[in-house]
C-alpha cells in the first residue's frame, strides 16, 4: 500500500488527487508516504502550498513504481483476456488539436466504451507529461530519439508562411526564404517545433529577421500576424481559413515537421494502447 500511495502522488503530483484516485482520506494517504520515508530514512517529495515535486530519489523510484504497476496491470489484462478492448481511460497528448481529432472520433466509435481526455500543448511539456506516465499516448512533432519511447512515424508535413492579408510578399506564389530577412516574425514559444524548424531553416540560410514577437499557442500567432504583427509560419495541415490572413508556401527550401505517435515502450501492448496506435498508423497509410 506504501508504494501504491507513493505511485499515485507522483503521477498526480498532489497529495489530494492521489488520495480521491485510490479512495483514500488525503491524512490515510500521507500517512503512508511518510511511513515510507521514514522506513527507508529517504525523502520522496519536495512539499510546499503549490505543488508536489519528487526528490531524485523520489524520481528513480517513481521510475520502478511505473514499471511495477504496468506490468501488474499488463498480467491483469492477459488474465482477463487481451483479445476484448477492457473498459478504462485513454489520456492522450498532443502538440496540435487538428491531428488528434480525426483519429479520436474514429477511436471513439470503435471502442466507446474507453474514456477518452486529451491535453493540448507545446511538444516540450507534452513529452514531460508522457515522460511522467500522466499521459499514455502522445502526438507529437519531431520528438526526440529516446529509449524509454515506442515512436511511430505518422506525416510528414510542409511549414507554410502566414502574412497579413495586402502584405507585399503575399502577391508571391511562393515566397523565397530570402525574402524573409529584415522582417518580423511571430513565433510561438519555446518548445514549439514549428519554431524550432524555422529557426533551423533560418539559421542554415544565414537570414536575419528584423525582429520576433514571442506569443503562446498557435492561435495567438494567427491573430497577431492576422493585425500585422508579423509574419507567421504554420504547418499544413493546420491551415484554417481566416481571410485576414494570406498563407503561401516558401519557394526554395523544404522545411517541414514531421508527426509521430508515440507511448513509453514498457506499455505499449496495453489494449487501449496498442488499439489507437493501431488506427493512427492506419490512417496514416
Amino acid at each position: 500500500m506504501q508504494l501504491r500511495a507513493f505511485h499515485a502522488v507522483a503521477t498526480q503530483a498532489s497529495f489530494t488527487l492521489a488520495a480521491r484516485t485510490l479512495g483514500l482520506t488525503q491524512p490515510t494517504l500521507s500517512q503512508s508516504v511518510k511511513a515510507l520515508e521514514e522506513r527507508y530514512g529517504v525523502l520522496l517529495f519536495e512539499r510546499s502550498s503549490r505543488r508536489v515535486q519528487p526528490t531524485e530519489m523520489g524520481r528513480r523510484l517513481f521510475q520502478l513504481t511505473t514499471r511495477l504497476f504496468d506490468t501488474e496491470q499488463e498480467a491483469a489484462t492477459l488474465l482477463e483476456g487481451s483479445a476484448q478492448l477492457a473498459r478504462g481511460l485513454l489520456q492522450l497528448g498532443a502538440d496540435s488539436p487538428y491531428y488528434v481529432m480525426p483519429l479520436i472520433a474514429e477511436f471513439d466509435r470503435r471502442h466507446p466504451q474507453v474514456e477518452i481526455r486529451l491535453s493540448i500543448g507545446n511538444a516540450g511539456a507534452v513529452l514531460e507529461n508522457l515522460s511522467e506516465a500522466r499521459l499514455d499516448v502522445a502526438l507529437l512533432s519531431n520528438p526526440p530519439v529516446d529509449p524509454r519511447f515506442h515512436i511511430v512515424p505518422l506525416y510528414r508535413d510542409p511549414v507554410r508562411l502566414m502574412l497579413p492579408e495586402g502584405h507585399p510578399l503575399a502577391a508571391e506564389d511562393a515566397v523565397p526564404v530570402a525574402a524573409l530577412a529584415g522582417q518580423r516574425l511571430v513565433m510561438r514559444e519555446t518548445g514549439s517545433m514549428t519554431r524550432r524548424t524555422v529557426e533551423r531553416g533560418l539559421a542554415e540560410a544565414e537570414i536575419a529577421p528584423a525582429g520576433v514577437f514571442e506569443v503562446t499557442g498557435r492561435e495567438a500567432v494567427q491573430e497577431a500576424v492576422a493585425l500585422g504583427l508579423g509574419l507567421g509560419f504554420i504547418s499544413a495541415g493546420e491551415i484554417r481559413p481566416d481571410p485576414r490572413i494570406a498563407v503561401r508556401p516558401l519557394a526554395d527550401c523544404a522545411w517541414h515537421t514531421d508527426e509521430y505517435v508515440l507511448c513509453q515502450r514498457d506499455r505499449r501492448r496495453f489494449p487501449a494502447i496498442r488499439a489507437f496506435i493501431e488506427l493512427a498508423v492506419a490512417a496514416s497509410a
